[in-house]
């Protein structure tokens, strides 16, 4: 089971969106999900609950209800064709396994349980090929040293002001970088100062579920901009 954990996780995140996992599970207790069967009758899932048969310490079962959670949100999410990803899971065993271990690695890592959800997000549009790894690699990294409370402030509606605690632990964390800022109401000029990294603006728009949009966007201005130089 342990040999298997990595390549588990990445067939079952492969098979997310068309699970039927119920979300209730949720609502249920950490020793109520892995101790009184639940799991157990959902095949997909059940590989989680023998592993956690051979682990029984608090931090395994929070570790466990971290992919759960993790696995729900994906299944919950479900914005895109991941077909080609499924394929690729499927038929390339070192693929398989890469994917498989770094989401262990990443989830054991976030220290708070809404994260998974985040973070879910985040591997939602590496899933439909609208990042690639390596900048989901990135991102998770973000989110995972992140403070919970900040990673939900990006999250407020465009007519609001983010707010972070400290402008250094933003900095510190990815989500702001050093540069000229947006000028404060009632002031004329722009300042040095923070302002939103692209790990920040991307998450936020990941968070919000606009970024395939502002792709789009972006990708049909280019067009536009490169076809005034072809006439």
């Amino acid at each position: 089971m342990k040999e298997n954990l990595s390549d588990n996780l990445a067939m079952t995140v492969a098979e997310t969106g068309c699970m039927e996992l119920p979300g209730e599970i949720l609502e249920f207790s950490i020793d109520q999900v892995l101790d009184e069967g639940i799991l157990k009758d959902i095949p997909v899932v059940g590989w989680i609950a023998k592993g956690v048969s051979f682990k029984r310490s608090i931090s395994d079962r929070m570790f466990y209800h971290k992919i759960l959670r993790f696995l729900i949100a994906l299944e919950e999410i479900g914005e895109g064709d991941r077909e080609l990803f499924r394929a690729k899971v499927r038929d390339d065993n070192k693929y398989r396994r890469k994917v498989g271990e770094h989401l262990l690695v990443l989830i054991d890592k976030i220290d708070a349980f809404e994260k998974a959800f985040l973070l879910a997000r985040c591997f939602d549009h590496f899933l439909t090929g609208h990042i690639d790894h390596e900048y989901f690699i990135d991102l998770s990294h973000v989110v995972e040293r992140t403070p919970l409370s900040y990673l939900k402030a990006l999250s407020v509606p465009d007519n609001q002001r983010i707010l972070f605690g400290s402008s250094g632990v933003a900095v510190a964390c990815g989500l702001l970088e050093f540069g000229i800022a947006e000028p404060e109401p009632g002031e004329e000029l722009p300042k040095l100062g923070t302002k939103i990294s692209q790990y920040g603006r991307d998450l936020r728009d990941m968070f919000l579920g606009r970024f395939r949009e502002r792709l789009a966007n972006e990708k049909e201005s280019r067009k536009q901009f490169l076809n005034l130089f072809e006439k």
